[in-house]
């Protein structure tokens, strides 16, 4: 199942990491400063409580020791020496009825303060932060005296007077607030200390251990990824993080070995196909687009890569797909798998030239990362590279025929001239010798020379073209052609006409290739003459060119036919012979070869002529 990866913003871990750590210990450092705070407060309120309360129960024990004595004068003063202790307030006695009897502060005598009385119902001591008189803050402790028996005379009985009444002291609440703040700011700049101490261990061990070898691994990745199969991690520690490393080196060093064995197959069957001589090419059905070519295939084209190009413009030079109805286009006509189809087209090299191609093509199925997808595999055979092996094998068949014919027939004719000579010799010197004799014997001595004169032509026909350009006459070349393609002509009951230029016109290219040229014409004129006729042989002179011109008087040659009777295997013999098709694509193999240009002129039923321009030997 393959793995899904949700992207996401790009962040630091490192910075995630240490925001984090800040961002806990903060609110950790807070949450305990509170609690602290807290507890503390509570703690020092308790202190607080505890010692008021302890003082309320001494100045009770003294009011109960002046009440007994009536020294009410004694008790007057104890509260006020209380009043004026450091942080005291206010030091109360009230009645059970809430009357204010003495007060430190004078002011408060007489006051109502029944609240404070009932709060004392238990009959225990009290001691907590509330609002005084003046409504502020104050350690209350409120201590009622309970009524006993000695107290009896003066307050009644104990049943309907419980208590005598309530001693309150207000101690200020501010300086406790204050100290317990100012402890809890010591405790929590010594606690901040600490953290700030915690966190850079905790930070100084997190980039050793964890961070900085993520970022080594992650480097790694990132070099793996973009293609660098050598990158790998150093394992400092075998922890978890190391562990990893160790894991991702492995992978990497599995992912190395595989893909150097998938680069090494696919490097097998690139060199496969690119030893194949017809071009190869493989077409995404879908989109036209040319995933895969060999070397041939660009060889034909003069391009370097095709790969990525769409099909039309690679080798049709097209901004748009073929139309269907116009040519047979292989990626619209095949639909089923194993389907094959053969055609012919014309392909346009960079340089702009076209040339004829065979196509056999077929489709296949394939099985992607995106589906699966429908691919056109093309072979294709280049026609024109196809003739010139096919006028080599001719020239070497042709070469070899005609030497071999050429040395069988020479070598006899050479023992008759030498048998012809010694017989002249002979009778020279008799007076009986007959006129007639002498007669036979020119005769026979000049058959011999005419047929030594087509071994020649024979020999020169066989010669392998040379690497370089020379000068060739053009009027000898016409000759010899005619005289070769006489016996054929006689039986064909066509007649050669030589129109020659005097001025002996002469060519940059190579006799065997330029006999080759005269040989292919003339036995096309041949062919296109099945009732007999004419062939008019002619060289002139234009310009820095030489111009010769094959013409027959035949059928002609159909409009529509005129535009292909250079490609590779087109035949339209007017004799009903079956042709090869060759002919004359190499006689423009030959032309292009040494720069010329060959054009054919023809209307049916008048003849054809056609049209050779070489270059010329300028003297």
């Amino acid at each position: 199942m393959p793995i899904r990866v949700v992207a996401a913003r790009q962040d630091s871990l490192a910075r995630q990491m240490l925001w984090r750590i800040l961002i806990v210990a903060s609110a950790a450092s807070v949450a305990f400063a509170t609690v602290f705070v807290a507890l503390y407060l509570d703690q020092l309120k308790a202190t607080r409580a505890d010692a008021s309360l302890n003082l309320n129960r001494m100045l009770a024990t003294t009011w109960e020791n002046a009440m007994l004595k009536r020294d009410v004068e004694g008790l007057r003063e104890i509260v006020s020496s209380l009043g004026a202790l450091r942080d005291i307030r206010d030091v109360l006695v009230l009645a059970p009825n809430g009357e204010v009897r003495f007060a430190s502060n004078p002011v408060r005598l007489g006051m109502q303060l029944p609240g404070l009385v009932a709060s004392t119902a238990g009959g225990m001591a009290t001691s907590r932060f509330e609002h005084g008189i003046e409504d502020e803050e104050v350690l209350r402790s409120i201590n009622p005296v309970p009524n006993r028996t000695e107290c009896v005379p003066c307050h009644g009985p104990v049943s309907s007077s419980p208590i005598n009444g309530v001693l309150v002291i207000d101690y200020d609440a501010t300086p406790v607030r204050q100290q317990a703040l100012a402890s809890a700011a010591l405790f929590a700049a010594a606690g901040g200390l600490v953290i700030v101490l915690t966190i850079m261990a905790v930070w100084w061990l997190l980039r050793r251990r964890v961070l900085n070898p993520l970022a080594h691994l992650d480097r790694a990745a990132g070099a793996l990824a973009a293609g660098d199969l050598s990158a790998r991690v150093e394992v400092a520690h075998l922890d978890e993080i190391g562990r990893s490393a160790q894991r991702f080196n492995t992978m990497a060093d599995a992912l190395q070995r595989e893909l150097g064995r998938h680069a090494a197959h696919r490097k097998y069957l690139q060199d496969l196909i690119d030893g194949l001589p017809d071009g190869l090419r493989v077409i995404r059905k879908s989109d036209f687009t040319v995933v895969s070519a060999n070397r041939a295939f660009g060889e034909q084209l003069g391009l370097s890569a095709t790969a990525g190009q769409p099909c039309y413009l690679s080798s049709h030079g097209r901004s748009s797909p073929c139309v269907p109805t116009m040519v047979r286009c292989p990626v619209a006509e095949l639909h089923e798998h194993g389907q094959v189809l053969k055609c012919h087209h014309r392909h346009r090299r960079a340089s702009g030239e076209e040339f004829a191609v065979e196509v056999h093509a077929g489709l296949i199925d394939v099985d992607t990362e995106q589906g699966r997808e429908r691919y056109i595999v093309e072979s294709v055979r280049d026609l024109s590279r196809a003739a010139s092996i096919s006028q080599e094998h001719r020239m070497t068949e042709l070469g070899l025929l005609a030497a071999g014919i050429a040395h069988e027939i020479h070598n006899p004719l050479g023992s008759l001239r030498l048998g012809l000579e010694a017989m002249e010799r002979r009778l020279r010197g008799r007076p009986e010798r007959d006129d007639r004799i002498d007669d036979y014997l020119r005769t026979m001595d000049e058959e011999i020379d005419r047929c030594l004169q087509v071994t020649q032509r024979l020999l020169m026909l066989s010669r392998p073209p040379q690497a370089r350009v020379q000068p060739v006459d053009v009027n000898p070349v016409l000759a010899d052609t005619s005289c070769l393609l006489a016996y054929d002509a006689e039986n064909r009951q066509i007649e050669h006409i030589l129109e020659a230029d005097k001025a002996a016109p002469r060519v940059w290219a190579d006799d065997a290739d330029l006999r080759m040229l005269m040989i292919n014409l003339v036995q096309n004129a041949h062919h296109a003459m099945p009732s007999g006729g004419q062939v008019t042989l002619r060289s002139h002179i234009i310009g820095d060119e030489v111009l010769i011109e094959v013409e027959d008087t035949g059928v002609g040659i159909p409009e529509d036919d005129v535009p292909h009777l250079f490609e590779p295997f087109f035949s339209r013999r007017a004799d009903g012979e079956p042709g090869t098709g060759l002919g004359l694509s190499i006689c423009r193999s030959i032309v292009d070869h040494y720069g010329g240009r060959i054009a054919v002129e023809s209307r049916p039923g008048e003849g054809a002529r056609f049209r050779v321009s070489l270059p010329r030997v300028l003297e």
